[in-house]
């Protein structure tokens, strides 16, 4: 992990990273005047509510090296006549993620330090001058894995528009990408445990988690490099 800015690693998009785990759980619509919403923008870009979820994942290759993640999208949000999804709030473990992250493709990541226990399936998630956790995660892998890629899910459940984050220039730009993936497909995985503050992420209380959700081992993710969409 870099130390200060002159020693992070410059990681122009496209990305293609390797992941051990990855976890994805579906809630219910979150509330339209959410107060963690990171860089709300009513005006242009207004959020519309509907299924959101979080993604709790172990990479272990990409071009800034291994890192963990966790993040959340809270719902769709509209921009002109379409409905996008969009990454509101994401954690890494690598600052070079976290810089390279919000430089590629506005997507608002911040440090994080993760404890996992020896088999990918307990994290304690910290924020890096905290010694409390802000999330405690717990899943229960079920069923078998098979092979799977993401082409045969619709771009349109795939697509995200960044906002504008508070670093850049042009607040006139948005940036639109669709990911792919590929790998194992685990169809049901169980979430046996999830613990939120209530201060840096909403609290588990509000969230509605469902109490199952999918997952992904031995894959593979393409993270293209975004398109530029003016407002």
């Amino acid at each position: 992990m870099a130390d200060n800015m002159d020693n992070i690693k410059d990681a122009p998009a496209p990305w293609t990273l390797n992941g051990q785990v990855a976890y994805l759980f579906v809630h219910g619509s979150r509330s339209i005047q959410e107060e963690f919403n990171e860089n709300p923008d009513p005006i242009r870009s207004p959020f519309r509510g509907g299924m959101g979820g979080m993604a709790l994942i172990r990479y272990t290759n990409s071009p800034v090296g291994p890192y963990d993640e966790l993040l959340f999208i809270p719902g769709s949000y509209q921009f002109g006549n379409t409905t996008y999804y969009r990454i509101s709030q994401i954690y890494v473990s690598s600052m070079d993620s976290v810089i390279n992250g919000r430089r590629n493709w506005s997507v608002p990541k911040k440090l994080a330090r993760f404890c996992w226990n020896d088999n990918n399936t307990y994290v304690k998630i910290f924020l890096p001058e905290n010694n409390e956790p802000f999330c405690t995660i717990g899943v229960r892998p079920r069923l078998y894995c098979f092979p799977m890629s993401s082409i045969i899910i619709p771009s349109s459940f795939r697509t995200l528009l960044q906002s504008p984050l508070d670093e850049q220039n042009d607040k006139n730009i948005y940036l639109k990408i669709t990911p792919s993936c590929s790998g194992w497909f685990r169809p049901l995985v169980e979430l046996i445990e999830f613990h939120t503050d209530g201060k840096e992420i909403p609290s588990d209380k509000q969230l509605s988690m469902y109490t199952y959700g999918v997952g992904y081992e031995a894959f593979t993710l393409i993270f293209p490099k975004a398109e530029e969409v003016l407002y």
